[in-house]
C-alpha cells in the first residue's frame, strides 16, 4: 500500500511537471495572439545590470575564500592517522586548493544564479503581477478592477514570498557546501538535488501571483503549491533552462522569453488545476 502512494505521488509529480512545460509552450502564442509581447523586455534591461555586478563580485569572492581555506586548513599538517581528516589526506595533500577552488565557484555560482534570479523577481514583481493578471483576464475573460492599492499589496507580497524563498534555498546551499567541502562525492546527489530546489522556488514565486489574484492568504498559497510541486518545478525549469541559454544571443533569447513565457504557464497552470472553477477560453 505504501508503495502504491509513493508511485501515486512520483506519476502525478511527473505529470503535473510536464503539463506544466506544456502550458509554458502554449504562452508563446498567448504572448503574441493576446498582445502581452511588450512585457518581454523588462526582464533583459534589468538583468544585464544585475548580471554583471553579482557574477564578477561572487567569482572573486570565491577565489578569494579558496586560498583562504587552504591556508586554514593546511592539509600538509594533517597526521596519516589519529585525526579526523586523515582518511582524506591523501587527496587533500597537494590538490586542497584546486578542490576548494572548484567547489567554491560551483557553490558561489549557484548563490550567485540565485542572488540574480530572485532580485530580478523583487525588482519585476509588478511587471510580473500585472502580465499574470492580463494572461488571466485574456484567458478567462474575468475582469479584474485596476486597484492601486491591490497591486501594491501584491508587490509587497510577491517581495516577501521571494525573499522567503530565497532565505530557504540559501540554507540548502550553505547545508550542501558543507557536505561538498567534507565529502566531495556528494557533490553528484547535491548538484542535483540544488537544481530542482531552485525550480521549485521559482515556480512557487510565479505561481503565487495568481494565488493572491484569487485572494489565498500566504499559508494557503504555501499549500496549495506543495500539492502541486509537480506544476512549481515544470516552470521553474522553463524559467531557468531559457535563462542558461549559452553565448549572448542566448542570453538576449532567454531574457526576452523566458521570464514572460513562464508567468503566463504558471498562469495556465493555475487555471488548469482550478479547472472546476474557471473556465480557460
Amino acid at each position: 500500500m505504501g508503495l502504491r502512494i509513493l508511485c501515486n505521488i512520483y506519476m502525478k509529480f511527473f505529470s503535473n511537471f510536464f503539463k506544466a512545460i506544456a502550458n509554458c509552450f502554449q504562452a508563446f502564442s498567448i504572448l503574441f495572439e493576446k498582445g502581452l509581447w511588450p512585457y518581454m523586455f523588462y526582464p533583459l534591461i534589468v538583468w544585464v545590470v544585475l548580471w554583471l555586478a553579482s557574477i564578477y563580485g561572487f567569482m572573486s569572492l570565491a577565489s578569494y575564500v579558496s586560498n583562504w581555506l587552504s591556508a586554514f586548513i593546511n592539509a600538509e599538517a594533517i597526521p596519516q592517522t589519529g585525526h579526523w581528516l586523515s582518511f582524506a589526506r591523501p587527496l587533500l595533500v597537494g590538490k586542497m586548493a584546486l578542490l576548494i577552488g572548484w567547489i567554491l565557484k560551483l557553490i558561489f555560482w549557484f548563490i550567485g544564479g540565485t542572488f540574480v534570479k530572485y532580485v530580478l523577481l523583487m525588482v519585476l514583481s509588478p511587471v510580473f503581477a500585472l502580465l499574470s493578471e492580463k494572461a488571466d483576464q485574456k484567458l478567462t475573460g474575468i475582469h479584474f478592477v485596476l486597484n492601486f492599492k491591490q497591486l501594491v499589496k501584491d508587490i509587497f507580497r510577491g517581495i516577501a514570498i521571494s525573499l522567503r524563498n530565497m532565505i530557504l534555498e540559501y540554507l540548502f546551499i550553505f547545508l550542501c557546501f558543507i557536505l561538498n567541502l567534507f565529502f566531495p562525492p556528494l557533490f553528484f546527489i547535491t548538484t542535483p538535488f540544488l537544481f530542482v530546489l531552485g525550480w521549485y522556488y521559482i515556480g512557487f514565486a510565479l505561481i503565487d501571483y495568481n494565488c493572491e489574484r484569487y485572494k489565498f492568504g500566504i499559508s494557503q498559497s504555501i499549500k496549495f503549491i506543495k500539492q502541486n510541486r509537480g506544476y512549481a518545478c515544470g516552470i521553474g525549469f522553463v524559467y531557468s533552462v531559457c535563462m542558461a541559454l549559452p553565448f549572448f544571443i542566448g542570453d538576449v533569447i532567454g531574457l526576452l522569453f523566458g521570464p514572460a513565457i513562464a508567468v503566463i504557464g504558471a498562469t495556465l497552470s493555475f487555471l488548469q488545476v482550478n479547472k472546476t472553477v474557471f473556465k480557460v477560453v
